[in-house]
């Protein structure tokens, strides 16, 4: 966990090694924005850069992640922003 909220927080890219519900690995490039609960499971938000898509990934079937150093080119607001819309989540007044 402690590299995912360093990534989320400096906005910076994530490796991570992930396996789908079939157990197949894959390793992807994603840019992390949120850390959620659903449905009793912790899950990471982010744009996935091998699907060009915004993705729910699972955090116990990541196996490891590694922040990059590169910064991803959406701010991070923006990228929440674009998640709610595409969830049909309301805007949160704070």
């Amino acid at each position: 966990m402690p590299p995912v909220r360093e990534a989320i927080r400096r906005q910076h890219k994530l490796r991570i090694a992930y396996s789908d519900e079939k157990g197949k690995a894959s390793e992807r490039v994603v840019w992390p924005f949120a850390l959620a609960f659903f449905q009793g499971l912790r899950v990471l938000a982010a744009w996935c850069e091998m699907r060009q898509a915004l993705r729910h990934f699972r955090i116990d079937r990541i196996s490891a992640a590694e922040p990059l150093a590169e910064c991803y080119p959406t701010p991070r607001p923006a990228l929440l922003r674009r998640w709610r819309e595409e969830n049909k989540i309301p805007p949160q007044d704070y």
